[in-house]
């Protein structure tokens, strides 16, 4: 279908009533409902003109994290990803999405690669793999992320699960941040906040402050 922008986008709807959308530019999940309630959270003034990134719902990071040598959060965010397979699990969707290198990414990494996106949407759930392969005949590294944005209460929401895990505080200084350990077992945000959880669990409880957990 086309979406924001006259750009191209995937809508999946589950038999169970749930539905979600993805732009193939950036391979960018942008809506999650549940009972036509969006989870995800795209900022009113994102920009859909196919060059600049899509501020919000769930943008890729690679293959660098964060600043570094190339652009923020590199390429793979503001490039055209292709569908590569759909299918269907009693009545929940699933697609995956591919990214292979070009002369615009070769231009800041100078790989070959292939990157494939599978995402799929559940009754109460929506998971995403992104599986990233050296297609290249010498090694390289990456860093990347899924950068959620969810829907919140900045004054209701808090998190589960991180108590115990070392912190490093890049708040007042991102650039000498301050080591700690979490010893709340909520976290919630009262005033600004920019903390690092090193070796977080692989499941973490969100209350969005909004009747949800995520």
């Amino acid at each position: 279908g086309e979406g924001n922008g006259g750009l191209p986008k995937v809508s999946l709807t589950s038999s169970h009533g749930s539905e979600a959308e993805i732009y193939l530019f950036g391979a960018c999940v942008t809506s999650w409902k549940l009972a036509n309630k969006d989870l995800l959270f795209v900022r009113p003034d994102a920009i859909f003109n196919g060059k600049k990134p899509i501020s919000g719902g769930i943008p890729h990071c690679f293959p660098q994290f964060g600043p570094g040598p190339m652009q923020q959060h590199g390429f793979a965010r503001n490039m055209n990803w292709s569908l590569a397979d759909s299918e269907n699990s009693e009545g929940d969707p699933i697609i995956t999405l591919e990214l292979k290198d070009d002369t615009y990414s070769r231009s800041m990494w100078d790989f070959s690669f292939h990157a494939l996106y599978k995402v799929k949407l559940n009754s109460k759930s929506l998971s995403t793999v992104l599986t990233i392969t050296n297609t290249d005949k010498k090694p390289f590294s990456f860093t990347t992320a899924l950068h959620t944005y969810f829907s919140a209460s900045v004054s209701g929401a808090s998190v589960k699960g991180l108590k115990g895990c070392r912190t490093l505080n890049k708040d007042p200084d991102p650039s000498n941040p301050l080591e700690g350990t979490e010893e709340r077992e909520v976290v919630t945000f009262p005033g600004f906040v920019d903390c690092i959880y090193l070796n977080a669990p692989d499941e973490l409880h969100l209350d969005n402050g909004l009747g949800d957990v995520v």
